[in-house]
């Protein structure tokens, strides 16, 4: 990683750092806590912006260029390059069953599995431990802080932005890559995994009557519950929404519409 990506991560590791000192006393697990929703949902705004008139279009000419396993493919790389902050993260949890999967996930995955674009460690029975440093830093108790819209990352807290930038830091292919391989990689990431999850992120923003609720509340409840180990929901109410480490756009995962079916006795 560069000196310039690595001065900007600090810089906002200090930033969120001096937000989470001066939050207020946290709102018990799950409960949402959004003093700065004032500020929070005109940055919402401009990120569906964003969104809206850049990332939304060059998703659809990238799955346009593009084939479907191919895109799962950068995907799985994508993961298998965040396997040292999972393997801090599980160290950090005293998790060594979780760290030692995520060793030989990587071991796996990069070498027959060509770099991680495949994945024979799930084959192989190797589960993946999907951990993160805002999730250790929860496990040690740090509360998160008020819900915290970042302009063009998106939802986050106090304690989780701080976790990103660990994240960042530790993304191997920012040790050996100069800064603009590190930002093609980057953007390459984020439009694949939107245009991943395009018909899902649509049907969220269909069906939510208030939109920044439903991210608000969806990222909240699946903090709460990464960090305290539980299972999320299933009954498709979007808490996969930011299930991928929330340190990327790759994390919609939303169930897609039920087809409706016909009505037996409708008339033709």
């Amino acid at each position: 990683m560069s000196r310039a990506l690595v001065s900007r991560v600090s810089s906002l590791a200090a930033a969120c750092a001096l937000a989470t000192a001066c939050a207020s006393t946290p709102a018990p697990p799950g409960t949402v806590s959004d003093p700065w929703e004032r500020v929070n949902r005109p940055v919402f705004a401009f990120n569906l912006k964003v969104d809206d008139y850049v990332l939304r279009p060059v998703a659809k000419g990238w799955t346009v260029i593009t084939f479907e396993q191919l895109r799962d493919a950068i995907a799985r790389f994508e993961e298998n390059l965040r396997f040292p902050s999972r393997f801090v993260s599980n160290v950090g949890q005293a998790k060594p069953v979780g760290a030692a999967s995520e060793v030989g996930r990587f071991v796996v995955n990069s070498t027959i599995g060509l770099a991680g674009f495949f994945d024979p460690a799930t084959r192989f029975g190797i589960p993946r431990s999907d951990e993160d440093i805002g999730q250790m830093f929860g496990r040690w108790g740090i509360p998160p802080g008020p819900f915290w819209v970042i302009p063009l990352l998106g939802p986050s807290d106090p304690r989780d932005a701080v976790g990103m930038a660990c994240d960042a830091v530790l993304n191997p292919l920012g040790w050996f890559v100069p800064f603009w391989g590190s930002l093609a990689n980057g953007g390459v990431n984020i439009v694949n995994a939107r245009a991943r999850a395009d018909k899902q992120i649509e049907n969220a923003r269909r069906s939510a009557l208030d939109y920044y609720v439903f991210v608000r509340d969806a990222y909240i409840q699946m903090r709460d519950n990464a960090v305290r180990d539980s299972a999320p929901p299933t009954s498709g109410t979007g808490y996969d929404l930011y299930d991928t480490g929330a340190t990327d756009l790759g994390v919609y995962d939303l169930p897609e519409e039920p087809k409706q079916e016909p009505k037996k006795n409708a008339p033709p």
